[in-house]
């Protein structure tokens, strides 16, 4: 009889991760067609800084790049093989694997493809599922339209980001098993962000 494929895991599962992909094994990356990432498990439906940008190319600054017109290739020499397998293969990461997630400093969490602002650690909290959480984010995230399951809390809603449309990560409308002023659960890759501390003057390094 033909081998059984390994189990699927969800956003919300820590669990053992499915088998990762030859480019990403061994970086603490998910295979994102291995696994059913927005399906949210069973009782909760129911009831490292990140690596700097690369510079520009000679003669042109990061504000005159067009982010949405990058190649594949453009793309894969920014990035770092973790970064451009969420950013641009819609990958997953590993819970718990990166060092965002306990991340407790006052900041600006930024896309790490395009330096957009994201998030800020004021929305901030400890979801204990392994991947950075906010309740609400800045204009730079925008929201994916998403089908019935998602508008019903069984699935999640794509973020990408509004510049460079990068992948991040699922909105969740779960939020109030955490009591979130809004309701909602911005479930997000850390290697698809990059964190500038506050400094002392109140604002972003």
């Amino acid at each position: 009889a033909a081998p059984r494929a390994p189990p699927r895991a969800s956003r919300t599962q820590a669990g053992s991760p499915p088998i990762s992909r030859s480019a990403a094994r061994g970086k603490g990356l998910i295979d994102f067609r291995r696994l059913s990432r927005r399906q949210v498990a069973g009782g909760l439906a129911a009831g490292m800084m990140s690596i700097p940008l690369s510079g520009a190319r000679a003669g042109q600054t990061e504000q005159d790049v067009q982010w949405r017109s990058l190649s594949d290739a453009e793309w894969r020499k920014r990035l770092t093989p973790e970064q451009y397998y969420i950013l641009r293969e819609r990958g997953t990461e590993r819970p718990f694997s990166s060092p965002l997630y306990k991340e407790k400093r006052k900041g600006t969490f930024y896309c790490a493809g395009c330096g957009t602002a994201l998030f800020s650690s004021n929305k901030k909290f400890d979801s204990g599922t392994g991947w950075p959480s906010f309740y609400d984010a800045l204009p730079g995230v925008s929201v994916k339209s998403a089908g019935l399951a998602a508008l019903v809390g069984l699935s999640g809603e794509e973020l990408v980001c509004k510049n460079c449309n990068g992948h991040l990560g699922d909105r969740f409308n779960d939020g109030v098993l955490w009591s979130t002023p809004t309701g909602l659960r911005y479930c997000i890759d850390g290697y698809a962000l990059r964190f500038e501390p506050e400094s002392s003057s109140g604002s972003a390094v």
